[in-house]
């Protein structure tokens, strides 16, 4: 890949310079690579990493130097989970998982079991169903409810997962528990460098769910659509509700997922599968931040996402990024010649100043609730850029 192919993401703004290392742990038979990054000592002479994925011809050269010497200074630091979207691998989006880091935190990105699968939509029998219920994805998208579009055209994958609940949560809390082991492990660059008993998720699209169960989001279900016939094999699978499945029905109860490592949550764009999600966000337990484009094809329904935040206790808060599609965050599809061709026009514009916003509502959220560090918070309360369309909180 040549140089003038490589795309330069915005730079972080913390105080720390970023190390990034490269992990692969072992699940369910399976290597599940993780990327980390974390505060560093500066190395001299030492060029950034570059992230590459040959599969689409991407590469993204952040400010990270792969396996520098961890600064200890400041440890032991809060850890920051980062679940990317339906396809997208750890290093998806690397100048906000860079810019955490930077900011005094260590972040970990994941490849869940679909990560690097950009052909997805059409295996597993997805095709099919766009043919099937290609007037309701049409329909759908006229009115802006991208939400139950993405559920049609990758409908093979979400029935075999069972809305990717037999893989991703688990994945998640592999990564928790991986954290806590190299704390400990006096032989791991990671050696005392993490606060394992507070951890902040945070993910992008699929990942925003999982970042919101993980919060204490139920999966209480309504027994009217899970009568004694339900088969999430039948019909459209935007009709059904995750908390029918087997997955589901099968965990101690609805609240299983919730992890009370986890003090902070921070969903980007984020799907809402629940049919009663005001019902279910009554049960988050930790402070949310909700962040959104407002582009009502391109981007997650964000009426669905007031919804949660509406229904869901203080602290919390919700900010939309205006003029902002679903990809904005994937600063990896940015460096993408396939993407470039893509007629996604808010995808690119003004990427900078879209990304400086995601780097800055995020950044003062986890300080002030991760570490109770409130210098940034007056942010989290009105717009702090043109590009922030509206701020709603309650504190």
């Amino acid at each position: 890949m040549k140089a003038s192919e490589v795309f330069h993401t915005t730079p972080p703004d913390g105080l720390y310079r970023v190390g990034v290392r490269i992990a692969w742990l072992e699940f369910e038979g399976r290597k599940l690579r993780v990327v980390i990054w974390y505060p560093a000592l500066e190395v001299e002479g030492a060029e950034p990493y570059v992230f590459k994925h040959d599969e689409i011809k991407a590469a993204v050269k952040g400010s990270a130097v792969l396996d520098a010497p961890p600064d200890r200074s400041g440890a032991p630091y809060p850890l920051i989970v980062y679940s990317p979207g339906l396809t997208g691998p750890a290093d998806v989006s690397v100048f906000y998982t860079q810019n955490l880091a930077s900011h005094g935190y260590i972040t970990i990105g994941i490849d869940h079991l679909d990560a690097g699968q950009w052909d997805l939509m059409f295996r597993d029998g997805n095709w099919r169903n766009l043919l099937r219920f290609f007037p309701r994805i049409l329909k759908e998208f006229v009115v802006g409810n991208p939400s139950d579009t993405v559920l049609v055209a990758f409908s093979g994958h979400f029935r075999g997962t069972e809305f990717g609940l037999s893989y991703r949560p688990p994945e998640a809390r592999l990564v928790f528990d991986q954290a806590a082991v190299w704390n400990e492990d006096a032989s791991s660059p990671l050696h005392d460098m993490i606060a394992c008993d507070t951890i902040g998720m945070t993910g992008h699209s699929l990942g925003a769910w999982t970042s919101l169960l993980f919060g204490g989001m139920s999966l209480k279900y309504d027994a009217a659509l899970c009568s004694s016939d339900f088969s999430i094999n039948r019909g459209c699978i935007a009709d059904h509700d995750p908390g029918c499945t087997l997955s589901a029905r099968s965990l101690e109860n609805p609240f299983t997922l919730r992890d009370e490592r986890v003090k902070a949550i921070l969903p980007m764009g984020s799907p809402i599968f629940h049919r009663n999600a005001p019902e279910n966000a009554a049960e988050i337990k930790v402070p949310l931040l909700f962040l959104s484009g407002d582009d009502r094809r391109w981007e997650a329904t964000v009426y669905r996402q007031k919804e949660v935040y509406d229904s869901a206790p203080s602290p919390k808060y919700m900010v939309i990024i205006k003029d902002t599609d679903h990809f904005v965050i994937c600063d990896m599809l940015l460096g993408s010649p396939y993407t470039r061709r893509a007629p996604l026009p808010r995808f690119r514009a003004h990427f900078r100043e879209k990304a400086q916003a995601y780097k800055d509502y995020s950044a003062a959220f986890f300080d002030l609730y991760l570490r109770g560090d409130d210098g940034k918070a007056a942010i989290l309360k009105e717009p702090n850029q043109p590009f922030v369309k509206q701020v709603w909180h309650e504190t």
